[in-house]
């Protein structure tokens, strides 16, 4: 059984590193979006975790845009404890948190994802807040979206937890593309596409696309990578001894 969030937390006295991949509609990503301390997580081996069941195979009439994601110290940021726990902002207004929902089930035909109501108990928690602005070029740019992950220790294994923030000047459809986009990077996609046709797309298009096979091919290279996360980082014997190997 999982142990809540909110519970490990209070209990373990975790670490967390906080990372993030911003959109600023969409917007560009700079090449290393974040600063984690190797020597935390260097003890965890790079492993890969059995696919889940639910995604599809692999369709080769169309590519992929895998190449086009980003490395990060921890492997692939992919999941495997299911379903994944999505909390959804029960302060927004009702209309919006049924698209958030929507969209949740979209992606849930992929990858297994539950709705909670307790956001310390969530490993994806989705707000209607505005993203802090970001400084480019010497000017601030106001974010329609923002995605962030937390990585910590749950006694010694190391896990991740994401936010999503999205804008209250959103609506409409554009709530669902924005939820749609950001969500994608939550369950593992750490990057854009370079076509306007994939829900990963790097900027917002008038006609928000649905998530493409494309988009699910790549979802499916991501899972299928090595990953830290999951996974037991060794103990000083264990070290000890691997360097002596």
């Amino acid at each position: 059984m999982r142990k809540c969030f909110q519970s490990r937390w209070q209990r373990m006295g975790l670490t967390a590193v906080a990372v993030a991949l911003v959109c600023w509609v969409w917007g560009s990503l700079p090449a290393h979006p974040f600063s984690v301390a190797e020597d935390e997580i260097g003890g965890v081996p790079l492993q890969t975790h059995p696919l889940p069941s639910t995604l599809p195979p692999f369709d080769w009439e169309v590519s992929d845009y895998f190449d086009r994601l980003h490395l990060t110290p921890v492997g692939a940021l992919v999941w495997s404890s299911f379903p994944v726990r999505v909390y959804i902002d029960t302060d927004a207004p009702a209309i919006w948190q049924a698209a958030v929902q929507s969209i949740v089930a979209e992606w849930g035909a992929y990858l297994p994802l539950a709705v909670v109501a307790d956001a310390e108990a969530a490993d994806i928690a989705v707000w209607r807040r505005n993203p802090p602005p970001r400084r480019e070029n010497g000017e601030l740019r106001a974010a329609s979206a923002r995605t962030t992950y937390e990585l910590y220790w749950d006694e010694r294994v190391l896990r991740h937890r994401f936010t999503i923030a999205v804008s209250p000047t959103q609506v409409g459809d554009y709530v669902k593309s924005a939820v749609r986009h950001e969500l994608g990077h939550a369950l593992g996609i750490w990057g854009h596409s370079d076509r306007e046709t994939d829900v990963m797309f790097f900027s917002q298009v008038r006609r928000p696309a649905s998530i493409s096979t494309r988009d699910v091919n790549t979802l499916r290279r991501v899972y299928e990578q090595p990953t830290r996360l999951g996974w037991e980082r060794e103990t000083e014997a264990e070290a000890a001894t691997n360097a002596l190997e």
